[in-house]
């Protein structure tokens, strides 16, 4: 008998059992795969090792990530990335800086632009901006009159934060929001000096510390009896626990609930809920060609990315660089090979536009198409109250954790929100 079982190694979902073990709590967690990390699963090839993406760490120490990771006894150090270079429509290059020292330090801004954002700032000062979720970027460009590198700026932002690219459908709220405590906290995003590798085998030894992980070990259903979670059928056994948590994505539950266990208005919510996808294209560089710490940003195609050896040396050979960007598309985009190829060659033509290095250097590439990048799209007609809760109705003891639910913030953000919700909730049901 399990105080918890969790199913899925995600991040969250380790980092939630993490938590769990160390407060006392007998922890099992099922991945149907081998490797931990979930979407963030490294993948390796000739010395190199990429990820499905670029898994950030946003607000560095002062984020929802670094609070984890204090209530572990970890202490990763965190390089920042607070520098970024946009590769602007023109084809020229222009610096930008993103969170300290802020807008007063980038040769992107006018300085039009530059005053007008420091006046948007005062304005968004202590302001929530939930009247502000379900009108989008667009909208909001039009009614406040803004123009030039301050919307380019705003669009690279939100590009990032919520994996779309397209100002119609892009919240404005969750955009601003995001703007607001860039500098309200002075820090944005920032990578594991090493990686995420370690970390990950920090977690996984923490829940061995009071549990176990079964690898290659798929869930086929969740038991309940009476309303109440009782445990995990898996490999034709049943697996007993007084809680179940859910840390993959929402799309999912339906198939692991028995029949009218919880609301049809919940599935349906669940099944509803639209991620967001990506072209996501990785670049082995045979020589070091970039050497700084920080972000890339193209406009057309509107993505962004990174040379992650310069971040972590994991991730290449010794003198060797690996680049990776990240470039979101619409679910109907990421179903037609014409429209993908035709990215994937803007952005290798971009890459080498930014780099002039990069057109004799690249040892080869390799272009994925992720059908989920984060569980939900970040978007002004998807927003919290769109989005599963962290307890299933009706269904006492099972919860949900990772990106697909109400957590707030943005991309990479939510997952460790959710992460220390759930938490407070499974410990306050477990004291009832």
């Amino acid at each position: 008998m399990f105080d918890c079982i969790v199913l899925g190694a995600t991040l969250p979902g380790m980092a939630l059992g993490a938590m769990l073990a160390r407060a006392g709590w007998k922890v099992l967690l099922l991945e149907r795969k081998q490797v931990a990390g979930g979407r963030a699963a490294p993948w390796y090839r000739d010395g190199y090792c990429s990820l499905p993406g670029i898994p950030r760490v946003r607000y560095g120490e002062k984020g929802p990530f670094y609070r984890i990771c204090k209530q572990l006894g970890l202490e990763p150090r965190l390089v920042p990335l607070n520098q970024a270079w946009v590769l602007d429509t023109d084809e020229k290059v222009r610096r930008i800086t993103i969170g300290r020292p802020g807008v007063s330090r980038a040769d992107f801004f006018s300085v039009w632009d530059r005053f007008f954002a420091w006046r948007l700032l005062r304005n968004l000062r202590g302001e929530t901006l939930e009247d502000l979720e379900e009108e989008n970027l667009e909208e909001w460009f039009v009614r406040n009159n803004i123009r030039g590198s301050l919307q380019k700026y705003l669009k690279v932002l939100a590009c990032e934060s919520t994996h779309c690219t397209v100002p119609e459908k892009i919240s404005a709220g969750e955009t601003l929001r995001c703007f607001q405590k860039v500098f309200q906290l002075h820090a944005y995003l920032a990578y594991p000096r090493e990686g995420w590798v370690p970390f990950l085998e920090q977690l996984e030894q923490e829940i061995r510390g009071n549990g176990e992980i079964r690898w290659n070990t798929r869930a086929d259903g969740i038991e309940i009896e009476n309303g109440r979670v009782v445990g995990v059928k898996a490999a034709g056994t049943i697996l007993k626990a007084g809680q179940v948590v859910c840390a993959v994505p929402c799309q999912q539950l339906a198939g692991l609930l028995p029949e009218g266990a919880t609301t049809k208005d919940f599935e349906r919510l669940c099944r509803n809920v639209v991620p967001s996808t990506a072209l996501v294209v990785d670049f082995a560089i045979k020589n070091r060609i970039f050497h700084k710490k920080g972000l890339w940003f193209f406009l057309d195609p509107l993505s962004y990315g990174a040379f992650l050896s310069n971040l972590c040396h994991r991730h290449a050979p010794a003198g060797k660089q690996l680049a990776t960007f990240v470039c979101p598309c619409s679910p109907g985009e990421i179903r037609q090979p014409e429209v993908t190829r035709a990215l994937e060659k803007k952005i290798e033509a971009n890459l080498k536009k930014a780099v002039p290095a990069a057109e004799m250097a690249v040892e080869w590439k390799r272009s994925h198409l992720v059908h989920m990048l984060d569980s939900v799209a970040i978007q002004a007609d998807q927003t919290r109250k769109d989005r599963p809760g962290y307890h299933v109705p009706n269904v006492k003891g099972l919860f949900l954790v990772g990106d697909s639910t109400c957590a707030p913030g943005a991309c990479m953000e939510m997952e460790y929100e959710s992460v220390l919700a759930c938490f407070e909730r499974m410990a306050a049901e477990r004291n009832d």
